[in-house]
């Protein structure tokens, strides 16, 4: 049986060079060993982009369709919510324009109002869906340039329920 005093006389027995040794290639297997786990970790993560169905099935539902040179991105319905949208945005010749379309159950009471939203949380309304083609349609625009708010959010009262970020 191996006791801290037979250990102790075990390591005076041994010389610092196999000490350093010893304590060298702990590190070089452990080494190994988080290299790779780290290899087969993902080096690019995955970021979305509007799904050719989402937009599919929406420019087919307004029967319209949203142009190339737009950013474009899908609105996902926030927890406890239903529904789907797309928000393009585009500054040219100095007019800022953003169009909404979302399918979305029709509300109870109240309206969806559309939010810009910066980094900074400060927020702009740019107005009301309204009811058109089958869904819920905005919109908007500006001589002011908005594309600094990243953040889209469609609310009914205070509560987010789709949102989506540029």
């Amino acid at each position: 049986m191996l006791t801290i005093g037979k250990l102790s006389d075990s390591l005076r027995a041994m010389g610092r060079k196999e000490i350093f040794t010893g304590i060298f290639v702990i590190l070089v297997i452990l080494g190994v060993i988080f290299g790779i786990k780290k290899a087969k970790a993902p080096k690019v993560q995955p970021f979305t982009i509007p799904t050719p169905t989402v937009t599919q099935e929406l420019e087919s539902k307004f029967k319209l369709s949203i142009p190339d040179n737009v950013e474009k991105i899908n609105l996902q319905a926030a927890s406890g919510f239903e529904g789907i949208g797309i928000a393009t945005r585009k500054f040219e010749s100095g007019i800022f324009t953003q169009m909404i379309i979302a399918d979305l159950p029709d509300p109870e009471s109240g309206n969806y109002q559309v939010w810009l939203i910066k980094d900074d949380n400060t927020k702009i309304s740019t107005g009301t869906l309204k009811l058109a083609k089958g869904g819920y349609l905005l919109e908007f625009s500006s001589e002011k340039n908005y594309s600094d708010y990243k953040k889209v959010e469609v609310k009914l009262e205070d509560k987010v329920v789709l949102t989506g970020s540029f």
